[in-house]
């Protein structure tokens, strides 16, 4: 029994240490880990997928690998990791231009703010679409037409085409269906991405899936279709030419549905928008649960970074800073002053101290309020105009004392 207690005392202990640290956390940091991840999780969304994320991933690894070099003091590794990750930072906006510019194209500042941010709500496609979309694909199936249609839901699609296709943006019919799709057409080849309850582009190249357990007989259709699949929420409707016969695949499932009924139970179960009631939340959990696992890691990767850059304020550095006074009183003037400069200690991580330029830093004392007679000013932090990231450890001299006069009248009578 005593045992448990003392256990549970620890756990209580530790979860009062971790809630203060917390509590004590500056929210300039937490800011800024939130923006950087922010911005990490949507460089990730939109170039997941291409080759250039690989790369990108091995330019992190080696800038990462500087900076524990640069903090262990091994001054040889830091500088040629450092060099070798600016070097190929260099190449990958060369090599990759074209993916680069693609996916720059599609932060539109026309576009609403919640597709820009990929926090678009789940799609839903009216009934009528969906019934017409089933029939079709089973006409289309029974005369051995090659079919890929992929419905974009939440995850932004774009990003993952080998090829983006020939924009159609055109709302969804039977004949149209035939039309792109009939073998003599440029753009029976590639895939029919559905945006909403419009056929968006055409003759897409998707990517195709790596799963060595698909059965031999599939071909490129599906393994596409597949493959889309697994990289996305996005679904995917594939008819084979060869076998006449209509798959869909979901995440990283792919199966076959015999009837127009059946595709349509399985479209609507995922896509239907009737029944749905528009609820209105102030917070909406998929932002935080849609993607958990690439947002937890970028949350990750930038704690991590804040830690190894800014965590540890174990460098203290001293300097001197002019003294400054402001908004001193019509007719009076400052006399006995003594100290022109202050030496200020401030404590932070070396990197920071790199950025610092100590030619902008000033004491100042404000004279707002100050009336004529002697003045006594104790310097704190928020005398001196230090960045967030730097900590004040101490003055040198803490008080100012100087005089405030008046100003002698000059013959007119004004004050000088």
């Amino acid at each position: 029994m005593e045992s448990v207690i003392t256990v549970a005392w620890l756990v209580w202990a530790a979860l009062g240490q971790v809630g203060r640290v917390l509590w004590n956390f500056p929210w300039h940091d937490v800011v800024d880990i939130g923006i950087m991840t922010f911005i990490v999780y949507q460089a990730y969304t939109r170039f997941r997928g291409t080759r250039a994320i690989r790369v990108l991933g091995g330019v992190a690894i080696l800038g990462i690998g500087g900076v524990v070099a640069q903090r262990a003091g091994l001054f040889l590794t830091s500088w040629l990791l450092g060099a070798i990750g600016a070097t190929a930072l260099i190449f990958v906006i060369v090599i990759f231009q074209g993916e680069i510019r693609q996916i720059l194209e599609q932060v539109n500042p026309g576009l609403p703010g919640r597709t820009l941010l990929h926090w678009a709500k789940q799609v839903r496609l009216p009934q009528e679409s969906l019934v017409t979309i089933a029939e079709a694909v089973f006409a289309l199936a029974s005369k051995r037409y090659g079919v890929l249609l992929i419905f974009e839901r939440r995850d932004s699609l774009e990003p993952l085409l080998g090829s983006p296709g020939t924009v159609v943006d055109a709302q969804v019919s039977p004949e149209l269906l035939e039309g792109l799709l009939t073998p003599a057409t440029p753009l029976h080849d590639g895939a029919l991405y559905i945006r909403r309850e419009r056929i968006y582009r055409a003759g897409c190249v998707l990517p195709l899936s790596e799963n060595r357990l698909l059965a031999s007989f599939y071909g490129t259709r599906h393994r596409a279709a597949l493959g889309i699949a697994e990289q996305s929420d996005a679904l995917a409707v594939v008819v084979s030419e060869e076998r006449g016969t209509v798959s869909v695949a979901e995440k990283s499932t792919l199966k076959v549905v015999g009837t127009s009924a059946e595709l349509l139970t399985w479209l609507t179960d995922r896509l239907s928008a009737a029944g749905e009631k528009p609820q209105r939340r102030w917070f909406n959990p998929a932002l935080v649960t849609h993607n958990w696992r690439p947002k937890l890691a970028a949350l990750a990767a930038v704690g991590l970074l804040w830690f190894v850059l800014v965590g540890r304020q174990d460098t203290v550095v001293g300097f001197s800073v002019p003294l400054v006074y402001t908004n001193v009183p019509k007719g009076l003037t400052i006399q006995d002053q003594q100290v022109e400069e202050v030496y200020v200690r401030v404590r932070g991580a070396q990197e920071m101290f790199n950025f610092l330029d100590t030619g902008r830093l000033h004491v100042v004392i404000d004279l707002k309020e100050a009336k004529a007679g002697s003045q006594r000013y104790y310097l704190s932090a928020k005398n001196i105009n230090l960045p967030p990231s730097l900590q004040l450890v101490g003055v040198n001299p803490t008080e100012i004392n100087f005089r405030l006069r008046e100003q002698p009248a000059t013959p007119n009578g004004d004050r000088r």
